[in-house]
């Protein structure tokens, strides 16, 4: 029968393999051409030199990433061929037939069973898939040169190897590298390393410290849903093409001091449990970190984004750092639109995020990142000295600002809409005011030497008068109203009478202008005063013109008015009084027949005229600041 011939066949060239330490089995077997639909699938040819390729979308690289071959290497089916009932049978033959773990594009291993002891390995195994923590490295890393030399710059299959040593510290990998599944079970050096073509280290695990600092990747690199357990070390690491992290879990500390990406670097739903630092690292394409989550603080110091910056959707447990960064190209921290089985997801800053002096060249997106909770202590989002080079395509949307600090900060063309901004019981109050002035974040806040122990107000009434104008350009003027409010509260606070001064007066009569209430009740006030003043100083009959003075003596609490009519004389004293204030103050005199007498009552009179047109003036102010729209 056709299957025995099959079996027989390949039990003999492996017995070859093992006595003349050629190739495993399935290499020899598979030189000659493919007889039937079921025979064993070829030997993957060796790569042809690559053109130079686009950059790679994330739906490009999480397709490359699971079937790693080139386009002209996908003539045979990525799945393992179909097999009749009887070719199974063969398949499960005795353990010596060889390794059975399934290789690079469904291939099996094929190498000699490696001697376990019990309970290490599930089911029979090669020397370089066995878990044995004591194998031998010597044979290992015979074997490991062995496949590197026969690949020359073709395909090296490392997949699903269990290293017990990986010290490949200045080694340049000319083969196409697939570590997919491998697991290092010791620190992994690989530092200094080049590797010439694409390296896939896919859901490897890193189970001891990774170190590939100062290594180059000159081809596509990836990482993704690779586990580092301890720490992974990518300091000065160069990624020529694609870097791929996506859903990679980082367990301990990650480092990219300086790294270079010159194309697109994917860390899309990663997982970062410590620290991950990124200081200085440069970006030259896209660098796309959406969904990704840093679980203790994020260090993006002095990084450069040259092209694409996306953290949609992206969660910042710890404190999150992006001071002297430049976004040259849009930066989104924004929603995460719902894909495929996932609900869409929020930019999510649980704790401070600093942006102090980063620079953002083009559009830049927060529309509904989360700055913590109103009232939170901790969220605190720095804008400090950022500089926003294109303001007009610059937006904040349905987020809370209570706890921001945007002093230093151009934010006059900023887009605010639907924004929510901290408040204390009667204005809007930026957190500028109450921020401790001890932090770094707040230097600029803090007062000169030998002053009083308060923050900068002029830089704060700077801010306000900004965001004013901000409001007042879209046609908003009620906001506005309130960021005119704050500009008028540091001002008075600048001032040498902070209580009694000018502007502290133009607070109490008015609320700066805002409140229409406030002067009607301060002129009903004066009215008042003044209709109760005006018998103490005395009033006179008017002098009506043609007509002869009378020589009457003016009225006052002492000598009230003749008694005429039902009228009690000091009910119509201060009646009279009444009705001479209203003419007073409404320069209407002949609206009454008395006016002010002697010197006091004129001093009276022109103290009163002062006061009721200052606050009718201010009513008016505060009348068309309510009602006015932006551009009136």
């Amino acid at each position: 029968m056709w299957w025995l011939a099959w079996f027989l066949r390949r039990n003999l060239l492996q017995f070859a393999a093992m006595n003349d330490q050629q190739d495993p089995p399935e290499q020899k077997a598979t030189e000659q051409p493919q007889q039937t639909e079921a025979a064993v699938p070829e030997p993957e040819p060796v790569a042809a030199p690559e053109a130079a390729e686009p950059e790679a979308t994330p739906e490009a690289i999480e397709a490359e990433a699971t079937a790693p071959p080139a386009e002209e290497e996908r003539e045979q089916p990525e799945a393992p061929p179909q097999v009749s009932a009887e070719q199974g049978e063969a398949e499960e033959a005795p353990a010596e037939a060889g390794c059975r773990v399934p290789m690079h594009r469904g291939r099996r291993c094929w190498r000699p069973s490696y001697t376990a002891p019990a309970g290490v390995d599930e089911e029979p195994v090669c020397l370089m898939h066995s878990k044995d923590p004591n194998k031998s490295n010597e044979e290992f890393q015979k074997e490991f040169e062995r496949i590197l030399a026969a690949a020359g710059d073709g395909v090296a299959d490392f997949t699903g190897f269990v290293f017990p040593r990986a010290a490949y510290q200045e080694r340049k990998f000319a083969a196409r590298c697939i570590f997919v599944e491998a697991t290092f079970t010791q620190d992994a050096y690989f530092v200094g390393a080049t590797f010439a073509q694409i390296a896939y280290f896919s859901e490897a695990k890193f189970t001891q410290d990774a170190d590939f600092g100062e290594a180059k990747f000159t081809h596509h690199a990836f990482f993704d849903r690779a586990t580092f357990t301890q720490g992974a070390n990518f300091v000065g690491a160069t990624f020529t093409q694609v870097a791929a992290f996506s859903e990679g879990t980082f367990v301990q500390a990650a480092t990219f001091f300086g790294t270079a990406f010159t194309q697109g670097a994917y860390f899309a739903g990663a997982k970062f449990t410590q620290d991950a630092y990124f200081r200085g690292a440069t970006f030259t394409e896209g660098a796309y970190f959406d969904g990704a989550t840093f679980t203790q603080s994020a260090d993006f110091i002095e990084a450069k984004f040259m092209r694409y910056a996306d953290f949609s959707g992206a969660t910042f447990a710890g404190s999150a750092y992006f001071s002297h960064a430049v976004f040259t190209g849009t930066a989104r921290f924004a929603l995460l639109a719902k894909g495929e089985g996932k609900a869409a997801k929020l930019c999510e800053f649980k704790d401070r995020v600093v942006f102090q002096d980063a620079r953002f060249q083009d559009y830049v997106d927060f529309r509904g990142p989360v700055f913590g909770e109103s009232g939170s202590s901790t969220a605190r989002p720095v804008f400090s000295l950022a500089r926003f080079e294109k303001p007009e395509r610059v937006t904040f949307y349905k987020t809370w600002l209570g706890q921001t600090l945007f002093v230093n900060c151009d934010v006059s063309k900023l887009s605010f809409s639907d924004v929510e901004w901290g408040r204390d019981r009667e204005r809007v109050k930026l957190y500028e005011e109450t921020v401790a002035l001890k932090g770094e974040v707040a230097e600029a806040l803090r007062p000169p030497e030998r002053s009083r122990n308060e923050p900068d107000y002029r830089l704060i009434a700077e801010t306000y008068h900004q965001l004013k104008n901000n409001y007042d350009s879209k046609g908003d003027p009620w906001t506005a109203n309130d960021f005119h409010y704050g500009e008028m509260e540091m001002r008075r606070r600048l001032s040498r009478w902070p209580r009694v001064g000018l502007t502290a007066l133009y607070r109490y009569a008015s609320q700066y202008g805002l409140s229409m209430a406030r002067p009607l009740a301060w002129l009903a006030g004066v009215l008042l005063l003044f209709t109760l003043l005006y018998p103490l100083a005395g009033l006179r009959p008017r002098i009506q013109p043609m007509l002869p003075v009378p020589q009457v003596k003016p009225i006052a609490y002492w000598s009230l008015p003749e008694a005429t009519g039902r009228l009690p004389r000091p009910v119509r004293l201060v009646g009279h009084s009444f009705m001479t204030t209203l003419a007073v103050a409404s320069l209407q005199r002949e609206a009454a027949y008395y006016e002010p007498a002697y010197g006091l009552g004129r001093f009276l009179g022109i103290l009163e005229l002062a006061l009721t047109s200052t606050l009718a003036a201010l009513f008016i102010l505060a009348v068309r600041r309510q009602f006015k729209r932006g551009g009136d």
